[in-house]
């Protein structure tokens, strides 16, 4: 109606005809929207949110890539056999044992054929108590002298 280019438009009935209108002269111009009906609604799918039970989850070890190796060497396969077995390329099988993270899926089937665990609890190792016999709490400098006094006794 108004001739806007490139804007939205809805189809509405403006004298008993059918026309694109833009929404500004729909609103300004009390335009009643058409609805054939002989189309169907568009429906959007409801999704249902499903909520995932809190669990800790597991994320690849630094080491992954020597515990790979060593499983596959104690199985005496070459990385040429593991590939057949796991029917994926040798490359992918390379770049794994090089220390470059393999996607979730290859993750799971090499636990699976080797039979080793890739994956660590995020929390496992990282969890260190300092205790301090000042009532002025721990600081950075506190930390470090710690640190280093450890790095001295052994």
């Amino acid at each position: 109606m108004c001739g806007a280019e490139g804007v939205s438009t809805i189809r509405g009935i403006v004298s008993n005809v059918t026309l694109d209108v833009c929404v500004k002269c729909t609103e300004s111009m009390s335009i009643e929207s058409h609805s054939s009906p002989f189309e169907r609604p568009k429906v959007q799918p409801r999704r249902e949110i499903v909520p995932r039970p809190h669990a800790v989850e597991s994320e690849l070890s630094e080491d992954f890539h020597i515990r790979l190796r060593n499983a596959r060497d104690k199985k005496g396969w070459s990385q040429k056999e593991l590939a057949r077995r796991m029917n994926v390329r040798v490359n992918s099988i390379q770049k794994a044992e090089s220390g470059t993270r393999p996607t979730d899926d290859m993750i799971t089937k090499l636990e699976k054929v080797l039979d080793v665990q890739l994956k660590e609890d995020p929390q496992a190792g990282r969890e260190s108590i300092i205790s301090r016999t000042s009532s002025r709490g721990m600081t950075i400098a506190d930390a470090l002298d710690e640190f280093l006094q450890g790095d001295s006794d052994g």
